[in-house]
């Protein structure tokens, strides 16, 4: 059973600029890059809104306005809400969610919905969406277990039940379970305490350049628990380099 469209918002964050991936970044956002004829961002849109998920927001900082009318054009039926984070060449992801916590908000300044978060530049397999929701799980990660890890993925560390213990680039290889791909699903009571958290840190002025696994990781010292769901039998890549980019060509995730 699919999660309700009312009951989860889903944010998309687009706001970097890429530049390992340059030449190829150096006029467009890496979200509108191809792959096999459709782009990241066109094809990770049509697999959420297929899978019940009305309510996203789109983060979006490097070449913001061609991402927008990209989506208008594309989804002309569509209402999506888009966040400009203005200082996305000063700043990292974590900078980026912050920004989103508006969208999250009801009238009273309350977060009361699940949230589903994305990072843009994930290709993955149009089965792993409706797997990954099924059963209205909530504060669960998405993990690729099987295959080699190195250390430049966010790895993570599991205790014997599959919950989370370490997550970041930190986790020592030899105890790393699998690597997060960038698709994660918090409850609104762990987003209240995520969103206080990134406030706190990057109110320190520490958070500012931080990748977000690490309030990830300062939720899971408070005492929250989530789950690692294992999504190996399904392709998705991450594509942060020019390999990476020519190794997604290759990568069946229309079938």
């Amino acid at each position: 059973m699919l999660m309700s469209s009312t009951d989860t918002k889903c944010v998309i964050l687009a706001a970097g600029i890429s530049t390992r991936l340059r030449p190829l970044t150096d006029e467009l956002p890496k979200c509108l890059l191809e792959v096999n004829g459709n782009t990241l961002l066109k094809r990770m849109l049509d697999n959420l809104l297929t899978s019940g998920i009305q309510h996203i927001a789109l983060v979006l900082g490097y070449r913001g306005e061609m991402v927008r009318e990209y989506v208008k054009k594309q989804f002309p039926t569509h209402r999506f809400c888009f966040v400009r984070n203005p200082n996305y060449m000063s700043t990292n992801n974590a900078y980026s969610l912050l920004l989103a916590r508006n969208f999250l908000e009801n009238k009273e300044g309350q977060i009361v919905h699940p949230l589903l978060l994305l990072d843009s530049d994930i290709l993955f397999s149009k089965e792993l969406l409706p797997f990954f929701l099924k059963d209205g799980k909530q504060d669960i990660v998405s993990v690729r277990v099987s295959g080699d890890h190195n250390i430049e993925e966010i790895r993570v560390q599991v205790d014997l039940e599959g919950y989370i213990q370490l997550i970041g680039k930190h986790v020592p290889l030899e105890m790393t379970y699998g690597e997060s791909i960038g698709i994660e699903l918090f409850s609104s009571r762990t987003t209240e305490k995520l969103y206080k958290i990134l406030e706190d840190r990057i109110r320190n002025d520490n958070g500012r350049n931080e990748f977000y696994e690490s309030s990830f990781q300062e939720v899971i010292d408070r005492g929250s628990k989530l789950k690692a769901v294992d999504v190996s039998q399904f392709p998705s890549i991450e594509i942060d380099t020019l390999e990476d980019f020519e190794r997604a060509q290759h990568l069946k995730v229309d079938s």
